[in-house]
């Protein structure tokens, strides 16, 4: 008995350590607090563009006088993104910030709404959502902006190669597709190898290196995310071919800035999770309030250059 005691212990014990799943709430609690209860749910929580988000829902907590908390996976786990959000509404939480990575979800957030709880997805929605109301980026359009980019800027037959943090979220299957769909009509693109990262900059690099040595005509890299960018740059650098190849890629922190201005990445497209993140707290109080909202809320990112931050980041 003792042998299965500790046996059980250590089991409890390395699921945690997968989950941070430190809601401090028991069911009932939040009705006795003098403030609202939120929390943000994410598939990556030392991913520093979901920090971002969190900060702009910080402070637009903390001007609402509000409580949020971080919530998370290590690394994106569908299921036990699901279990987090279990867990919050069977802590009564008075708010629900996530994000819509799978249509896997829609029954765990139809509990979530049928349970009195608002919930708002923010930076990936569901495929074909008409129930849950998203905050972010237009995915798809992003992607197919992207593209045309690429397109209107190359001079002969090009190959390109795709990296993408994940083939399970929405959000990052839609920048893909949308840049497929921009160049389908361009003869002279042709896309060579769509890889995945899993979201990992050390994966991101081996990928881009591996790509590279496949093909060693592939002139464009196109990463759908900031570890993307970053792993990029680095399996670039691992096949030595600085300056020989263009990339293209996503969201403008603090690293993928560096490497703008270095001329590693030669266009960016800036997301604004900060802005994402305070809106979703925002409208959270407006729907607990009695107030109605649209079902979306679309925040156009911008294309950076190496021109637009070099003075900024001297």
């Amino acid at each position: 008995m003792a042998i299965i005691s500790v046996s059980f212990i250590l089991s409890i014990h390395f699921f945690l350590k997968t989950l941070d799943l430190s809601i401090p709430i028991v069911a009932g609690e939040s009705e006795n607090h003098s403030k609202p209860h939120f929390v943000l749910i994410v598939q990556e929580l030392e991913n520093p563009y979901l920090l971002e988000l969190f900060e702009g829902a910080k402070n637009a907590a903390e001007l609402n006088d509000v409580t949020i908390e971080l919530k998370g996976t290590k690394q994106t786990n569908l299921d036990d993104h699901m279990k987090l959000i279990e867990m919050a509404i069977a802590s009564k939480v008075d708010g629900i910030l996530t994000q819509g990575l799978s249509n896997e979800f829609e029954p765990v957030f139809q509990k979530a709404i049928d349970k009195g709880i608002p919930l708002i997805l923010v930076d990936s929605n569901l495929e074909n959502n008409d129930f849950v109301t998203y905050i972010g980026t237009d995915n798809y359009e992003a992607g197919y902006r992207m593209g045309l980019m690429i397109s209107s800027e190359i001079q002969e037959e090009t190959k390109v190669g795709v990296l993408t943090g994940s083939l399970i979220p929405n959000n990052l299957n839609e920048r893909v597709q949308g840049f497929l769909d921009a160049i389908e009509v361009d003869k002279r693109i042709k896309v060579v190898a769509i890889e995945s990262s899993n979201l990992s900059k050390i994966q991101g690099a081996e990928k881009t290196y591996q790509m590279l040595r496949n093909d060693p005509d592939i002139s464009i890299l196109y990463g759908t995310s900031a570890l993307d960018s970053q792993g990029i740059a680095e399996g670039i650098r691992k096949a030595n071919l600085e300056g020989e190849i263009s990339v293209y890629a996503f969201d403008a922190l603090e690293d993928t800035i560096e490497l703008l201005k270095k001329g590693d990445i030669d266009l960016l497209m800036k997301q604004e999770p900060y802005l994402m993140g305070q809106t979703g707290v925002n409208l959270l109080i407006d729907v607990m309030n009695g107030q109605k909202i649209k079902k979306e809320y679309h925040i156009p990112p911008t294309l950076l250059r190496k021109v637009d931050v070099e003075d900024e980041f001297k």
